[in-house]
């Protein structure tokens, strides 16, 4: 087995693998809330993501003492690490979720399986795989 390549550092790697999927979904969850509201709290966590306020508050903790998200009264924030993650899981979602879609699979079986598929590909897999199609598309368009 080849390298990696994550060209980071070897920190980052290490750091990225004790993120927990479900710890990626509330970031992703997050990121939408506020761009969609302007701010977020738990109750709209809770409710994006159909779960119980403690688990929100337990999760939200979590992320805190990783450095990733900034809970502040009723408020969460992304730190920039915690941005950088909640980017490159909505990145591979919208990226799955389009091909499924294109591929004319169910909504539902599409939204289901896109976040099963966001979190068990590697950062470096994804970005090859992505450039790969769009070369592909690219030279369909061409030919």
């Amino acid at each position: 087995m080849g390298p990696i390549g994550n060209r980071r550092g070897s920190d980052e790697g290490s750091a990225r693998l004790r993120i927990r999927d479900s710890s990626k979904d509330y970031l992703e969850a997050i990121l939408a809330i506020r761009a969609e509201r302007g701010r977020c709290r738990n109750v709209d966590i809770a409710e994006h993501m159909g779960v119980t306020k403690p688990s929100v508050t337990k999760a939200l903790a979590n992320l805190a003492q990783k450095g990733l998200v900034d809970v502040v009264d009723r408020g969460t924030r992304l730190t920039s690490e915690g941005h950088r993650l909640a980017e490159e899981t909505l990145a591979k979602h919208l990226f799955f979720e389009g091909m499924l879609f294109d591929a004319g699979v169910d909504a539902e079986v599409a939204s289901e399986e896109t976040c099963r598929m966001e979190h068990c590909i590697s950062d470096p897999s994804f970005r090859r795989l992505a450039c790969h199609l769009a070369d592909l598309r690219g030279q369909g368009k061409n030919g």
